[in-house]
């Protein structure tokens, strides 16, 4: 097997190889632009006539009437059109961003009351811890109550003589 040299990739030089692919890339963009300028052409045609642009504009009617009514049915059934939603969704960003700030200054000023309390605790003494427990506090007992039995239902029968 005989070595292949720097700049060849297994018998094709890599000059050519890339050469290939930039006149493959040079008339890929010359089509694109043909292409392109046809399409202008056609539009420049299609918006001198005056049947497309009267279809047009009345098509464009359509969908401003098909998009009134597509509103007003999500909003009679509770839902929120793209546009409103886009707006409330630009509305939790700017809050998310103004809650984001709040924490991060609270954070400075805890940060700044843990230093300050650190710094007044570190000057005062520590009590001393004694042998004898603390008394318990005594806990008054509530009075234990006898319940009464509720009067008897009165009866029909004669209770005395009669």
């Amino acid at each position: 097997m005989r070595p292949v040299a720097p700049g060849k990739v297994i018998g094709i030089d890599r000059e050519a190889e890339m050469a290939k692919q930039e006149n493959d890339t040079g008339m890929l963009n010359r089509l694109a632009g043909r292409g392109e300028e046809a399409v202008n052409r056609l539009m420049e045609e299609l918006g001198k006539n005056e049947k497309v642009t009267d279809a047009l504009a009345r098509a464009m009617e359509a969908k401003g009437k098909v998009d009134e009514r597509t509103r007003k049915t999500l909003g009679t059934v509770g839902l929120a059109a793209a546009d409103q939603l886009e707006g409330l969704r630009n509305q939790i960003e700017a809050l998310e961003k103004r809650l984001a700030a709040l924490e991060k200054t609270e954070a400075g000023k805890a940060g700044e009351t843990a230093a300050t309390a650190r710094s007044t605790t570190a000057a005062k003494p520590k009590p001393r811890a004694t042998a004898e427990p603390k008394p318990k506090p005594a806990v008054a007992k509530k009075p234990t109550t006898t319940r009464k039995s509720p009067p008897s239902p009165p009866t029909d029968e004669p209770t005395g003589p009669g």
